[in-house]
């Protein structure tokens, strides 16, 4: 099940989009913050939907804060050429 590019709603209210699933979480951009989401909190999905659940907001804070600076390090030529960028 792909839970990327959809709308999370909580509560009736839109209030982000998914973009990642990353360590058991649902992370999503709300304005200019990240929220990493417990997929246990997801109670259905639809075509570009999420519906989830109350969720802790501090520590969905918390791990969105972690995530952004972990996807946000920069990556070694050791690391590139693992991946196949940059040979010879």
């Amino acid at each position: 099940m792909d839970l990327i590019c959809r709308f999370v709603v909580r509560n009736g209210e839109v209030i982000g989009e998914s973009i990642d699933v990353h360590k058991n979480r649902l992370v999503i951009k709300v304005k200019d913050k990240f929220l990493g989401i417990p997929l246990e909190a997801i109670e259905r999905t639809e075509e570009d939907k999420i519906y989830v659940s109350e969720f802790n907001e501090e520590d969905a804070k918390r791990f969105g804060e972690i995530w952004l600076e972990e996807k946000s390090k920069p990556v070694s030529l050791e690391e590139l050429k693992s991946y196949g960028f940059g040979g010879e």
